[in-house]
């Protein structure tokens, strides 16, 4: 797997990153439908609930494999943190910008990230709590990511859940 990550990530150096102009959207609810299938996998000992809301046209502007990795984080961070519940949600908002329309959210109902390391844990090898498997990576290549497309990367408290709210705010229709 982390070969696989560097290579993506060098082929999209070589590419220059960001939305292509012209490609069409990739759907975003088949990915977070296999995502979830292999996170229950993943964490079969726990007793986890994974929710998608998210609609059927709904479409990231950009490469398969950075939403693909975007996700895939997010979300296996939710689901290694949480007691037991996880909602990803995502939605189109067309009265904001395009590099920041489509609002993908990642909730959980585990401790939720400190006000005072929420700056921290986006940074390259910074992990919320060393006695949890990872490296502190993660969330690093999320922020750079996401910066890539002109988006926004916000971490706050999930009101419904009192666990982590992850927000990607990425180029969609």
């Amino acid at each position: 797997r982390i070969a696989q990550i560097v290579e993506h990530q060098l082929k999209r150096a070589a590419a220059g990153g960001g939305a292509t102009l012209g490609q069409s959207p990739v759907p975003v609810l088949p990915l977070l439908t296999d995502l979830r299938a292999a996170l229950l996998k993943v964490h079969a000992t726990k007793d986890l609930r994974l929710e998608i809301d998210a609609p059927a046209e709904l479409g990231f502007l950009g490469d398969s494999g950075d939403i693909l990795e975007l996700l895939g984080n997010v979300v296996d961070n939710a689901c290694k943190w949480c007691r037991s519940r996880v909602l990803v949600t995502a939605r189109l908002d067309p009265a904001r910008a395009l590099p920041r329309r489509l609002s993908i959210v990642v909730e959980d109902d585990g401790p939720g990230i400190p006000q005072q390391l929420r700056t921290r844990v986006i940074e390259r090898g910074v992990r919320a709590d060393e006695q949890v498997p990872g490296h502190g990576l993660g969330l690093a290549m999320v922020r750079e990511t996401v910066a890539l497309y002109g988006g926004q990367f916000l971490i706050d408290t999930s009101e419904p859940l009192g666990g982590a709210r992850v927000e990607l705010r990425l180029p969609g229709r």
